[in-house]
C-alpha cells in the first residue's frame, strides 16, 4: 500500500521526486484538485483553502495535468512551468502538488480517479472543481461514469453561479448536498455535488498569460 509518513515526504522542487506516492493516510478525507494550472494563481489557492475548511478535509492534492483534452496544445504552458507555478501558490502543509498524472500517464480525469482509488481504497475522496469546469462536464470523457464515481465539490465563478442554467446538466444528474451537511460530504454516495461558499473572482490563467506576454 502506498501510504507514507507525511513528515518524511520529500518536497524538493524536482518534479519527479516520488510524487506518485501521495502523502495520504488511511481513513483520511482527501480533496483532489485537478487542473491545468496554466498557470496556477491565487484563485486556485482560495478554492483549495475553502474546500479544505468547509468539507473538513485532511489534505488537498493538487493534480497538475500533463495535458488537457479540452485545450489546444499551443495554449498550454510547459508542464514543468505549470507544476512549479502550482507549488509556488500552494504554500500550506495541508496542500500537496503532485505530478501523479504525468507519472501514471493518465490523460482523462476518470482515468486518474480510478487509478488513485485503486491505490488508496481506504480513503474518502472528493473532486474539487470550479463551476466553469462543471458547466463543461458533458465534454469530459465518460462524464456519467465520472460523476457516479466520486463526490464533486463545486466552487462558483462569475457567469457560472449556482443558479446558472449552464450547470443544469450536472445538477440534474446528481443529488445536491446543502451547506449544513458538507462536513460529511466525502462519505456521501455518488452522484452527489455540493457548492463551496466563498468569494468569487474573475481572475483567470489566460489573463495572467496575456499580462506576461506584454
Amino acid at each position: 500500500m502506498l501510504f507514507v509518513d507525511q513528515g518524511k515526504q520529500d518536497h524538493s522542487d524536482d518534479i519527479l521526486v516520488h510524487n506518485d506516492i501521495l502523502p495520504i493516510k488511511p481513513k483520511s478525507k482527501i480533496g483532489l484538485f485537478g487542473g491545468s494550472f496554466n498557470p496556477a494563481h491565487e484563485w486556485h489557492f482560495q478554492v483549495a483553502k475553502n474546500a479544505l475548511n468547509e468539507l473538513k478535509l485532511n489534505k488537498v492534492i493538487w493534480l497538475v495535468s500533463a495535458s488537457n483534452p479540452l485545450k489546444k496544445t499551443e495554449d498550454l504552458l510547459d508542464f514543468h512551468e505549470r507544476f512549479l507555478s502550482a507549488k509556488e501558490i500552494a504554500i500550506s502543509d495541508d496542500f500537496f502538488v503532485s505530478d501523479f498524472e504525468k507519472i501514471y500517464e493518465t490523460k482523462y480525469s476518470i482515468e486518474t480517479i480510478s487509478k488513485i482509488m485503486e491505490l488508496y481504497p481506504d480513503v474518502s475522496f472528493v473532486w474539487i472543481m470550479g463551476s466553469d469546469c462543471a458547466a463543461e462536464i458533458s465534454q469530459w470523457k465518460d462524464w456519467e461514469k465520472f460523476i457516479n464515481l466520486i463526490p464533486i465539490a463545486i466552487y462558483p465563478r462569475p457567469s457560472f453561479e449556482i443558479e446558472s442554467n449552464k450547470l443544469d446538466l450536472i445538477k440534474n444528474n446528481a443529488k445536491q448536498i446543502d451547506l449544513s451537511s458538507q462536513e460529511n460530504f466525502s462519505i456521501c454516495k455518488p452522484p452527489v455535488i455540493t457548492f463551496i461558499p466563498g468569494p468569487m473572482s474573475d481572475i483567470s490563467s489566460s489573463q495572467i498569460r496575456k499580462v506576461k506576454d506584454v
